[in-house]
């Protein structure tokens, strides 16, 4: 329900020089006959990776040209001020509740509001060493292309994970937060009141979790959006070092095989 909306607001705010697009445009890297999507690092970047105040948070206030609607009544769908995809939404909490903390069935709801067009792809970044870059509770959405989504829906993936799927019949919010809590039971990721490091992919078709161990190897860092084949870097060196890496030994490496 915010694209339309979301596509209008970002339009206005690149205009005015509140929208800071972070990337260039993607090229392809080629492994096992799967087209990934890596992006570089614009001028723009340094201003988003500036070091900030003790204490700032961006989503308290937030920005008043990145709004977009309120997400319910506990949420808000603002725009990424820096995104590496446009629109890039961000469903953050109206009160400040910890990134590392677990997700809430009012979380689900209010991100599912924005899995409504086929191609939207919800992220989480559960603490630092799984990408997340600020403290504040914020579930992520972009409209792509998921390179690897036929090795994640055909259980290929060579990292731990748990994998459900809805078959093309979008869940509600009560359902994800059931199998959410399942695979945080499982895969060992609740630590009391808060949770060990992790991502979510998220569409209407599949919801995948992911256990992180290291947020990057030789500098390149890994968020939740690179296990769906998409990836930002600082220049044309990191594209060579992680050709020959190789991208899923990479997001093995930042994953985990116990």
């Amino acid at each position: 329900m915010f694209w339309s909306q979301a596509q209008q607001v970002a339009t206005s705010a690149l205009l005015q020089g509140d929208l800071l697009p972070i990337s260039t445009k993607p090229q392809l890297i080629r492994e096992n006959g799967i087209d990934y999507f890596v992006h570089l690092k614009s001028a723009n970047s340094q201003m988003k990776f500036a070091p900030k105040p003790k204490g700032f948070n961006p989503f308290l206030p937030y920005e008043q040209a990145m709004f977009v609607a309120n997400a319910g009544v506990e949420h808000v769908c603002l725009l990424n001020k820096f995104p590496v995809l446009s629109p890039h939404l961000l469903i953050c909490s109206n009160d400040f509740i910890a990134q590392t903390a677990p997700l809430s069935r009012a979380d689900f709801n209010a991100w599912l509001l924005g899995l409504d067009q086929p191609q939207a792809l919800g992220f989480y970044n559960g603490g630092k060493t799984a990408g997340a870059s600020q403290p504040h509770r914020h579930m992520q959405l972009v409209i792509t292309d998921l390179p690897i989504e036929q090795l994640i829906v055909n259980q290929q993936l060579p990292f731990v994970h748990q994998l459900f799927q809805y078959n093309h019949q979008q869940p509600d919010g009560n359902r994800l937060y059931h199998d959410y809590h399942e695979a945080m039971q499982k895969l060992a990721l609740y630590d009391e009141d808060q949770c060990r490091p992790y991502n979510i992919l998220l569409t209407n078709r599949w919801m995948l979790i992911i256990p992180r161990s290291r947020n990057n190897v030789d500098g390149v860092f890994a968020n939740g959006i690179n296990y769906s084949g998409h990836f930002l870097l600082a220049h044309t060196q990191q594209i060579e070092w992680l050709q020959q890496y190789g991208i899923l030994r990479f997001l093995t490496d930042c994953g985990t095989t116990r």
